[in-house]
């Protein structure tokens, strides 16, 4: 072979060897950008959750924008748990059949664990030690559970506050009216329209609170034993509920559950 093929021949190698080169770089960029992209788009898993809009301080309406400890909580354990939440507010009667529909993935709205509950839906573990309260008005008639006799008494629907106040209301003689928000609840006592109401301790507290010394209301006695309060979460979904436990007990370890906590109900 003359040298002038041989130099031609190792030109055309080399240039092989340098293409060839260049492929391989490129595929392997082309894959790490691939993983890239992949890594980016492992989205996080979107659930629907069911609240009320009107029950302070765990759920309640700030600028228009849905807020409070509950709502807070929530958001924090979706981010523990690589989850996006997508909130549906909701009536609190309503919450429970959403859930046995799937019409929602979980809910929560200081929704206490309650056997009854828990044979339609699943609850995570517990984040909330609750208690009711008899309420009254300062200047208003019953001054002590003994006082209830003949009396009107407001619950909520569907809650354990409607349970004690049905219990009271037969053990007094007296007559339950069942309605659907705080506010309602409030302004009929306010107005005379009730003797008293059942409500949350905290919920009562926190209004008390909010309104000052121009607070009307009263809390009679001492707190109530009610169910610890958990997200309720629609049956069949154990993984969801895993995920909420996993991000819960996070919170809790590092310290962020106390921080949401002491920011709504610290004394």
């Amino acid at each position: 072979m003359s040298e002038n093929k041989q130099q031609t021949l190792r030109r055309r190698v080399l240039m092989f060897i340098v293409v060839s080169i260049i492929a391989i770089a490129l595929s392997a960029c082309g894959t790490g950008e691939e993983d890239s992209g992949n890594a980016e788009g492992d989205s996080a898993e979107e659930i629907t959750v069911a609240a009320v809009q009107d029950y302070p301080p765990f759920e309640y309406k700030e600028n228009e924008e849905l807020t409070g400890f509950d709502v807070e909580l929530v958001e924090a354990i979706a981010e523990k748990a690589n989850l996006k939440v997508n909130w549906k507010i909701m009536k609190f009667d309503g919450i429970i059949p959403a859930l046995q529909a799937n019409q929602v993935d979980a809910a929560v709205s200081a929704i206490g664990i309650r056997e009854d509950r828990l044979e339609v839906v699943n609850f995570s573990d517990p984040y909330f030690e609750s208690g009711l309260s008899l309420v009254t008005t300062k200047d208003g008639s019953v001054q002590s559970e003994e006082d209830l006799e003949g009396a009107t008494i407001v619950a909520k629907q569907g809650t354990s506050s409607l349970k004690l106040a049905n219990e009271l209301a037969e053990k007094y003689n007296g007559e339950v009216t069942k309605l659907q928000d705080d506010a309602t609840m409030y302004m009929e006592l306010e107005n005379g329209n009730a003797d008293a109401l059942i409500n949350d301790y905290p919920s009562v507290a926190y209004k008390i609170k909010q309104d000052g010394e121009d607070s009307a209301l009263h809390i009679v006695g001492d707190k109530y034993p009610s169910e610890d309060y958990g997200i309720a979460i629609s049956k069949g979904s154990e993984g969801l509920v895993e995920k909420l436990n996993t991000g819960l007990q996070e919170l809790k370890d590092s310290g962020e559950f106390d921080e949401i906590y002491n920011k709504y109900f610290a004394e």
